[in-house]
């Protein structure tokens, strides 16, 4: 039994993401917790694309009926992806742990499954992040404070972002849930992660997210803002299917860079922090506001590290005296953007010796 389940590991590690073994073993834990071991058995049969069940049931040597049957309740579970055609043919694919399984057990955190989450992020996706080069998470600029850039792009506003979907739905951010769940974290919005068109299919059937208005993605945004939270989402220019709001506290994806010294692993904006020495008054709000310890105060007076700003503008939307601004990079410090998720993916499974979309 054990078997299926060190061999569903190593399947889901085929993701660029990585799903790595530890020396503690948590990560089966995990699976068996997950898993009957049927359907880890069966996860070996999915491929990380849209598949019809009849395609899936005949290279599995699957009663067709029945295989469909056990495909639903495990996507209804968030363990696998779950696609309706136009057709109203249902289409079923393999997610990774990271973005995919581990934010689609929202509804199902207990403080027995949070201790193994939260063991196997320290001992098996952290170390494999902390050298990352290629970033797939990226953060968006406040847009308030950008707007006078004549060349600020698409991807770059959330505003855009936001007009070009058609469905939305938001839910709870995991992070904070289990810092809460778990006597930590902070008191920042907690529905606050958003996504768009099928993935906000999916997060509403399966009841992980409730469906909102366009109207109120847009104010959920400048709440977030309110809040003190970073916009991300991928690092591709194409169609987006979510953005995060996340906080330096308790976000997986900002520990990299505040816990774990990894200025890489999160994808920078375009634009970074400067302020105007002669009418800041050095009051402390950028430092409070400042998720990624970017900002810092030294006799008296406050200094921006701009090794350490994302480009956030957190720090400029809610300065007293107006005195910091938001300055687009040159050409040659841009961050790149890819221009779909799958080249990004791409990209990621390269720099870590693997070839993705993988059979």
């Amino acid at each position: 039994m054990s078997n299926v389940y060190e061999r569903l590991r190593e399947r889901l590690d085929m993701f660029p993401q990585g799903f790595p073994k530890t020396e503690s073993g948590v990560e089966l834990e995990i699976l068996q917790h997950l898993f009957a071991p049927n359907e880890a058995e069966i996860m070996l049969h999915l491929r990380p694309f849209p598949e019809k069940v009849a395609a899936i049931a005949e290279r599995a040597g699957k009663d067709k009926t029945e295989l469909g049957e056990t495909l639903y309740g495990m996507s209804r579970r968030g363990l696998i992806w779950r696609y309706k055609a136009p057709d109203d043919e249902l289409y079923y694919f393999l997610i990774p742990w990271v973005v995919g399984i581990w934010e689609h057990q929202l509804n199902n955190l207990t403080q027995e499954n949070i201790k193994l989450y939260e063991k196997y992020f320290e001992e098996g996706m952290m170390p494999l992040q902390r050298n990352r080069k290629v970033g797939g998470f990226r953060v968006i600029p406040v847009e308030q404070e950008i707007e006078g850039s004549t060349e600020i792009q698409p991807y770059e506003r959330v505003s855009q972002i936001i007009e070009s979907q058609t469905r939305f739905a938001v839910a709870d951010c995991i992070c904070r849930k289990e810092s809460r769940m778990a006597g930590k974290g902070c008191d920042k919005l907690l529905e606050a992660c958003m996504s768009f068109g099928a993935a906000a299919d999916f997060y509403i059937e399966n009841g992980l997210g409730r469906e909102i208005s366009k109207e109120e993605a847009k104010k959920i945004l400048l709440k977030a803002e309110e809040d003190g939270l970073i916009h991300c989402s991928t690092n591709s220019a194409g169609n987006k299917t979510f953005i995060c709001n996340c906080c330096g506290c308790c976000c997986k994806s900002l520990a990299l860079v505040t816990k774990y010294g990894n200025p890489k692993a999160v994808v920078r904006s375009n634009y970074y922090a400067t302020k105007d020495q002669e009418t800041c008054t050095n009051c402390g709000t950028c430092v409070e506001r400042c998720q990624v310890n970017g900002i810092r105060s030294e006799n008296d007076h406050t200094i921006i590290d701009r090794d350490s700003c994302i480009g956030c503008g957190l720090c400029a939307s809610t300065c007293p005296t107006g005195s910091i601004t938001m300055v687009r990079k040159s050409p040659q410090e841009a961050s790149p953007i890819f221009s779909r998720g799958k080249e990004m993916l791409q990209a990621m499974g390269k720099e870590m010796g693997k070839v993705y979309p993988f059979e």
